[in-house]
């Protein structure tokens, strides 16, 4: 063999084993503690970056689809799919919309373990944006920001709360796009550093695609949010522990 085909050669098997290197799967926000039993931070592949009004929240980004990296059971619509643009279009006309009304209610859990905040936005009667703050007992939760278009999720942010110490602070933020009530693409940004530096290195990290398995309960909680305070039962469900099943005969 050549010398230049032994090359080449050489190029191909690199490159051949770099597509190994997936983001790795949705797994690690159990990391949180104190929410096993709640709702699972996640975030999609999402808009670029403008500042969230929800409470406590670390600032939102736009819709920004990750490139070309794929993962068993995610979304592997190319960077360019029309659908990731459209989403993104009307993404950024929801937050330009100064016409907005905004209505909130507030949850609590029994025991007093965990509440929720939900803040609506509207026009028309109808529910452009909401956003659910997710308290758990202690210090634990998450924020999820979620978009309509037609009363149909197209969007949904959730940030994980700030967790670890000033000197390492994690932050996780989860991005879902929908299409047609089903889910095309979910991602995933995770930081670690310094407290006051972590959601400037947050924005800069890139989207990892990461399988969609919890888009479907992202999908339940906006569709109980967008009904406001009649949803609050069924948020309850969602949201609280749950009390274990007895087995008792």
């Amino acid at each position: 063999m050549s010398r230049s085909a032994m090359v080449l050669a050489g190029v191909l098997l690199a490159t051949a084993c770099g597509r190994g290197d997936v983001a790795p799967a949705s797994s690690t926000t159990a990391a949180v503690p104190g929410t096993e039993n709640r709702a699972q931070p996640s975030a999609a592949a999402t808009p670029a970056a403008t500042a969230s009004s929800a409470p406590s929240a670390p600032p939102t980004a736009t819709p920004d689809a990750a490139a070309g990296a794929e993962s068993p059971s995610a979304a592997r619509e190319a960077p360019d799919d029309p659908r990731i643009e459209e989403i993104r279009k009307r993404y950024a006309e929801i937050q330009a919309d100064k016409a907005l009304t905004k209505s909130e209610f507030r949850m609590a859990c029994p025991a007093d373990e965990g509440s929720a905040e939900i803040r609506l936005h509207q026009k028309n009667n109808a529910v452009s944006r909401a956003e659910l703050k997710d308290i758990a007992a202690g210090d634990a939760g998450s924020t999820y920001q979620f978009y309509y278009d037609g009363g149909k999720l197209i969007f949904a942010l959730n940030d994980a709360f700030p967790f670890g110490d000033v000197t390492a602070t994690r932050l996780l933020q989860r991005r879902y796009y929908y299409h047609q009530g089903s889910p095309i693409l979910c991602t995933r940004k995770s930081v670690e550093g310094p407290a006051d530096q972590v959601e400037s290195l947050l924005h800069k990290a890139p989207n990892e695609p990461v399988d969609c398995s919890f888009a479907p309960k992202v999908q339940r909680l906006a569709s109980a949010v967008v009904r406001g305070a009649a949803a609050t039962d069924e948020l309850k469900k969602l949201l609280c522990p749950q009390p274990p099943r007895r087995t008792d005969r």
